[in-house]
């Protein structure tokens, strides 16, 4: 299980390697909106599943947990908000911030649904749940980052 959390978290970190050289490749083409919907999606989506993974892969430690996610989350949407100008910063620092607490949130009542009043779940079921949401936020990741590709051809 470990060993696909991991694979999962550097096919998306790769996905998102991929699509910010090819957004910085063809920044000088598109205008300053289109640069905040690039630093918006593109931060928002890859910070949450990042940030979920995160919680799956190290389930005992809050604190590391909030750091990583939230340095994973400020460094993604301050990178894709660096391509156009300022308001394109701030706009993709704050989507990547807030994807990240609330990927680390989603993980953590997955991993204990009891704190939203679910019923507990056993042991079996909730592998099946991780399972199920890794796959869910890769499709994600992979669809979005598709989009805005294609969205570049346009």
């Amino acid at each position: 299980m470990t060993a696909f959390l991991i694979g999962n978290f550097m096919l998306n970190g790769i996905v998102g390697i991929l699509l910010y050289l090819l957004v910085m490749k063809k920044k000088k083409i598109f205008a300053d909106r289109y640069g905040m919907v690039v630093a918006m999606c593109g931060s928002g989506v890859l910070s949450l599943h990042l940030a979920m993974l995160t919680v799956f892969l190290i389930p005992d430690y809050f604190i590391i947990q909030v750091l990583f996610t939230l340095g994973i989350g400020a460094f993604i949407g301050k990178k894709f908000g660096s391509l156009m100008k300022y308001q394109s910063l701030l706009s993709g620092l704050f989507h990547g911030i807030i994807g990240g607490i609330m990927g680390m949130m989603l993980g953590i009542v997955i991993l204990n649904p009891s704190l939203c009043g679910l019923p507990s779940a056993s042991l079996d079921s909730l592998q099946d749940n991780v399972l199920i949401f890794t796959n869910f936020g890769t499709v994600l990741v992979i669809m979005t980052g598709s989009l805005l590709y294609y969205s570049l051809k346009v």
